[in-house]
C-alpha cells in the first residue's frame, strides 16, 4: 500500500511569504529589464536524441572561443535560437528513431528550452505541457503516478530513459535530460507488456563542450545550484563526456514537507571507428521529503468546504514523524554499428534501481468513528461526513524495485522494383523485481508477540478532522501512545518477480505515390510471478494458506500503421494495435482484497494528420478509438464464480469485491502545436477531447458514465514572445483549462472546471549571445483555489487541492 502522506496543522500561510506571488512577479521582472553589461558568448552545442545509426555527435566542434556575428535586430535574435520547442525527431513508440511528423502515433515532446523557461524541476511540471496526460495521484514529496489518456500509466513500465524501461517509482532529476517524450496511446511492438495509455520516455544529454552554471530560488525560501560540464577528446574528438551535479533544498507550500536532495550524472560517446559508436549513461539521486495526504470525499458522497481549509495544511501532521528517504540510479549502454548505408544494428541495456524508505503518517477513512461503523453508508474507506479522518503510523522499510532491460535490434533497406522494405527483427529481455516487508515467519506469519508485522507497519495513532487544529499525540513507543510497543516491518521478502522474453519484427513497406504500410508484431513470453501478502488468498484469516499468483502466458501482440503524404509537409496515418497489461491488485477492504486480477488487453485504433509548413511548425491532430476492462469495487447480490475469494454472505452489511467486469471505452481527439509560428513566436499548446465511458458493469449506476478523474475537455497554451525593442528579452505566457472532474463511477459527485494562468520571462543581457541568462516563472498568478484531480491509488479514491501560486527564479550562466 503506498503510505501517500505526511500530514499537516490547519495553519495560514506563513506570514513571511509575499502577500501576492503576482507582485512579487511584476516587481522582479521591472528588476531583471534594468540595463546589464553585454558579454559575448560562445556558442552552446544542442545536442540531438539519440537514434539508431550511430551519428558523430563530435564532428565539427565549435570550440568556446569561437563567438557568432554581432545579432543587431530582434528578429534576427530570435531566428538564431537553436530550439524552436520542435524536436528533430522521436523515440518513444517507435523501435528506430523517426522524425516526429513522419511518425504513424500521436506524441509531444517537450524540449530542454521548454524546461528551462519554465524552470522545471520534477514530471509534474513537465506534463502540464501535455492535455493528453492528467495526475492521477501525485502527493506533494512523493514520487507521482500520472494517466495518458484516460488511462493510468503502470509504474513497472511506463517509463523510459533512452527507450530502456526504468522503475517508476522514482522522481527522474531533470538536470541531465535533453526532452522528455509522451507517446499517446499503445507502443505493442516497442514496450510488449505495458500500461495502456502510453509512454514516457526522458532522453539525456549527449557529451559536447559545454561549461554551464546555475542558481535558483523561489519565494518560499528553496535554494537550488547546478553544474552542466562536457568535453570533447581525441585528434578527431571521438571522445566525450558530460557531468551533470545538482543540489536542492526544497522548501513546498505545504507545512512541514520540506527537504533536500543531491544528483550526479555522467554520459559517456566513444566513437570506436567510423561504423562504431559505443554511448553510457549513469544517474544517481538521493532525496528526503516528507509527503503530504490527499483528502477523501466526506462520506463518500459530499466534497469537503473548499473554503474552511488551506492549502498549507498538511493532514495529520505530527512533529515526531520521519520523512521518506529515496536512493535511485539509472545506468544504460549502447553499442551501435553499421555494416554498410543499408544495414546496421544496435544493443543496448539498462538497469533501474529504487530504494524507499517510506515513513508517513498516513491520512486514511473513518474506521475508528463509530458512524462509519454502524448500518449503511457512510463507509469506512472515506473520511466522515464531519470531515473526521483517521491517522495511521505507516512505515514500509527498504522498498526495492529493479528494473532491467536488454535489447538488440538489427535494420535494413531492401529494393524490390519499385517497392522499398524497411525492415526491423530482434529481440527484447525485460526483468521486474520487488522486494518488501512481508510475513514473520512462513511458518508463521504473525510475531507472538505483536511487535514484528506480517508487512509494513499499519496501525492506528489518533483521528484529527479536516475544520480543526490537529492535537499532538504522542509518539509511537510512549506509554501513553494507541502504539505503546513501537511496532516494526517484518522481514524483506520478495513480492514479485516479472519477466519477459520477446521476439520483434516490423516490415515498413514504401510503395509508390509516397505510401507507406507498416506491419510489426512481437512474441512475448510473460512470466508475472506475484508472492506479495495475500496475493491469490481464499482465506484472509490463513495467511499460510496463500498460494503464490503466477501468471505464465505467451501473447501475440500486432500493430499496423498506414501514413499518406499527399505533400512533403502533410502525412496521413492510421494505425491499429493491441496492448497487454498486467491486472491490479484489489485494495484491502475488499472481500478479495490485495488479490492480483488477470492481464487484461487494451485496443486501439487512431487516425491523425501532422502539417509542417516550412519546418518551423508542426500541427498534428489525431482520433482515438480506445477499449479495455472495467475494473471496480462491486457490490454483489449474490455469489461471484469467477471470484471465489469473494464470499458472499447475506449477514453482511457490504459484499464488496474487486473484479473486471465490462469495459471502458475511451473515444477522443488529440491536437497539438509545437515550433516556431513567427519570428517573434514559439508555441507549445494542446488539446485533449475525451469522452471515457464505462458500459456492461453489472451495476446499473455506473453504466454510461465518465470515468472518474478524467475531464471532457483538457487545454494547454505556453507561448515566447519576442518583447520590441528590449533586446534579449521574451514574455511567457502560459494557460490551462479543465473541464469538470468525476469523483465518484456513478458520476454524483464531481469537482468543477477551471482555468489557470502562469507568467513569466526570459532575459539575456546583450541579447542571444549573453552569457547570462535569466528566468522568472510563477504558476497559477490569480490564486485560484480548485480541486486538481479526483485519481485512484490502489482502488482508493482521493481528490487533491490545487497548488497556490509559485514564483521561481532562475540565474544560468555560460562560462
Amino acid at each position: 500500500m503506498h503510505a501517500g502522506a505526511v500530514i499537516s496543522r490547519n495553519a495560514k500561510p506563513n506570514p513571511a511569504r509575499p502577500r501576492s506571488p503576482l507582485m512579487a512577479f511584476l516587481t522582479l521582472t521591472i528588476a531583471l529589464g534594468a540595463p546589464a553589461v553585454t558579454i559575448a558568448q560562445g556558442q552552446q552545442q544542442t545536442a540531438s536524441s539519440s537514434t539508431t545509426a550511430p551519428q558523430d555527435t563530435q564532428q565539427n566542434p565549435v570550440p568556446n572561443e569561437q563567438k557568432p556575428a554581432p545579432v543587431t535586430t530582434t528578429v534576427i535574435v530570435h531566428g538564431q535560437v537553436q530550439d524552436n520547442y520542435l524536436p528533430e525527431s522521436v523515440t518513444v513508440g517507435t523501435l528506430t528513431a523517426e522524425k516526429l511528423e513522419d511518425a504513424p502515433l500521436s506524441a509531444s515532446v517537450v524540449t530542454r528550452d521548454l524546461l528551462n523557461d519554465q524552470v522545471s524541476r520534477l514530471l509534474s511540471d513537465v506534463v502540464i505541457n501535455d492535455a493528453a496526460v492528467g495526475n492521477d495521484y501525485v502527493p506533494v514529496g512523493y514520487y507521482g503516478d500520472y494517466q495518458i489518456r484516460g488511462f493510468p500509466l503502470d509504474l513497472a513500465t511506463g517509463f523510459e530513459i533512452n527507450s530502456m524501461t526504468i522503475a517508476g517509482e522514482q522522481d527522474v532529476p531533470l538536470e541531465n535530460k535533453q526532452s522528455v517524450e509522451i507517446l499517446h496511446g499503445l507502443a505493442a511492438v516497442e514496450s510488449g507488456v505495458a500500461s495502456a495509455g502510453g509512454l514516457m520516455d526522458y532522453v539525456t544529454k549527449r557529451p559536447a563542450n559545454i561549461q554551464d552554471l546555475d542558481f535558483a530560488t523561489d519565494h518560499r525560501g528553496t535554494a537550488y545550484g547546478a553544474v552542466d560540464l562536457g568535453r570533447l577528446f581525441g585528434s578527431r574528438k571521438q571522445v566525450g563526456t558530460r557531468v551533470n551535479l545538482a543540489g536542492e533544498r526544497i522548501v513546498t507550500y505545504m507545512n512541514d514537507t520540506n527537504g533536500w536532495r543531491t544528483m550526479g550524472a555522467g554520459a559517456a560517446d566513444w566513437k570506436l571507428n567510423p561504423a562504431t559508436i559505443l554511448k553510457g549513461d549513469f544517474e544517481y539521486q538521493h532525496k528526503t521529503e516528507r509527503d503530504g495526504s490527499g483528502y477523501q470525499l466526506l462520506g463518500g458522497s459530499t466534497l469537503p468546504d473548499i473554503n474552511r481549509i488551506y492549502r498549507s495544511t498538511m493532514l495529520g501532521d505530527q512533529s515526531w514523524s520521519t520523512p521518506d528517504t529515496y536512493d535511485a540510479f539509472n545506468a544504460s549502454v549502447r553499442l551501435d554499428h553499421n555494416f554498410s548505408p543499408s544495414w546496421l544494428a544496435f544493443a543496448t541495456a539498462g538497469l533501474s534501481h529504487s530504494l524507499i524508505q517510506d515513513n508517513v503518517l498516513y491520512v486514511y477513512g473513518c474506521y475508528y468513528e463509530t458512524e462509519c461503523n454502524t448500518g449503511p453508508p457512510p463507509d469506512p474507506f472515506f473520511f466522515a461526513p464531519d470531515g473526521t479522518y483517521d491517522v495511521y503510523d505507516y512505515r514500509d522499510p527498504n522498498e526495492l524495485r529493479i528494473d532491467a532491460e536488454a535489447e538488440a535490434l538489427v535494420t535494413g533497406h531492401i529494393k524490390t522494383g519499385a517497392v522499398t522494405h524497411d525492415i526491423a527483427a530482434g529481440g527484447e529481455l525485460f526483468m521486474r523485481r520487488v522486494q518488501q516487508p512481508g510475513f514473520y515467519t512462513v511458518a508463521n506469519p504473525y510475531d507472538p508477540s505483536g511487535v514484528v508485522q506480517d508487512g509494513a507497519v499499519y496501525t492506528y495513532i489518533g483521528s484529527a478532522n479536516i475544520y480543526q487544529p490537529i492535537a499532538a499525540v504522542p509518539p509511537p513507543g510512549t506509554p501513553n501512545s494507541l502504539e505503546p510497543t513501537l511496532e516494526s516491518a517484518g522481514p524483506r521478502r520478495l513480492w514479485e518477480d516479472s519477466h519477459q522474453a520477446a521476439a520483434i519484427l516490423q516490415d515498413r513497406i514504401n510503395l509508390p505515390g509516397r505510401i507507406q504500410l507498416i506491419a510489426g508484431a512481437r512474441y512475448d513470453a510473460l512470466h508475472d510471478h506475484n508472492y506479495s501478502a495475500y496475493a491469490s488468498c481464499a482465506d484472509f484469516t490463513d495467511p499460510s494458506a496463500c498460494a503464490p499468483d503466477l501468471t505464465n502466458k505467451p501473447v501475440w501482440l500486432p500493430q499496423f500503421a498506414f501514413t499518406f503524404n499527399p505533400v512533403r509537409s502533410l502525412t496521413l496515418y492510421t494505425n491499429y494495435g493491441v496492448m497487454l497489461s498486467l491486472g491490479p491488485q484489489a485494495p484491502f477492504w475488499t472481500d478479495n482484497g490485495s488479490q492480483f486480477l488477470d492481464p487484461f488487453f487494451t485496443r486501439q485504433f487512431e487516425i491523425g494528420a501532422k502539417y509542417e509548413p516550412g519546418s518551423r511548425i508542426l500541427l498534428t491532430g489525431a482520433y482515438f478509438h480506445m477499449r479495455a476492462p472495467f475494473f471496480y469495487p462491486k457490490m454483489l447480490v449474490a455469489p461471484d464464480s469467477n471470484y471465489p475469494a469473494c464470499a458472499f454472505d447475506l449477514a453482511a452489511p457490504a459484499n464488496l469485491c474487486f473484479e473486471s467486469e465490462g469495459r471502458e471505452t475511451h473515444n477522443g481527439a488529440d491536437f497539438n502545436v509545437e515550433g516556431k509560428a513567427a519570428n517573434w513566436l514559439r508555441l507549445n499548446a494542446s488539446a485533449e477531447v475525451l469522452n471515457a465511458t464505462s458500459t456492461d458493469t453489472g451495476t446499473p449506476s455506473f453504466d454510461n458514465r465518465q470515468v472518474i478523474n478524467v475531464p471532457h475537455l483538457h487545454t494547454n497554451l505556453f507561448a515566447d514572445l519576442t518583447v520590441p525593442r528590449v533586446h534579449g528579452l521574451h514574455l511567457l505566457p502560459g494557460w490551462g483549462y479543465t473541464t469538470r472532474k468525476e469523483a465518484t463511477r456513478d458520476d454524483a459527485v464531481s469537482v468543477p472546471g477551471y482555468n489557470l494562468f502562469n507568467l513569466g520571462a526570459r532575459y539575456t543581457p546583450g541579447g542571444e549571445q549573453g552569457r547570462v541568462t535569466f528566468h522568472i516563472y510563477a504558476n497559477n498568478i490569480t490564486n485560484k483555489r480548485y480541486w486538481s484531480d479526483t485519481g485512484a491509488s490502489l482502488g482508493d479514491t482521493f481528490v487533491w487541492l490545487g497548488a497556490p501560486p509559485t514564483v521561481r527564479l532562475d540565474a544560468h550562466y555560460t562560462f
